[in-house]
């Protein structure tokens, strides 16, 4: 389906998930930091999409292009508690969640000048 068809990504994981409108919220992923459970999960998922899509193995994948092809859209599951991350592909959206326990929010450190 054309991607100005397709239903927004976060209708989708509502959907998805059988959730209200008010129980999904959408992060910075600048604000979102994973813990090294979590960065496992993102890059074994960003191998195994890449595999589906292209056919190529990527065991080796740099968690830094793992982590940018899920960053698309970030989601806060407020009644789980578990982070939703999205990476938007040519044909549809992959969403791998990420329990409650493997991520947080960045501290604020202020004003930087």
């Amino acid at each position: 389906m054309p991607e100005a068809q397709r239903q927004p990504v976060r209708e989708q994981v509502l959907e998805a998930l059988g959730q209200a409108q008010d129980s999904l919220h959408e992060l910075d992923y600048e604000d979102v930091a994973l813990s090294a459970a979590g960065l496992a999960l993102v890059r074994k998922a960003a191998a195994l999409v890449l595999r589906r899509l292209s056919g190529m193995a990527a065991e080796d994948l740099p968690l830094a292009r793992a982590l940018a092809l899920f960053l698309d859209h970030v989601f806060w599951n407020e009644a789980t508690g578990g982070l939703i991350l999205c990476a938007d592909l040519p044909e549809k959206s992959v969403c791998l969640p990420i329990p409650a326990d493997c991520w947080g929010i960045k501290p604020h450190l202020g004003r930087v000048q």
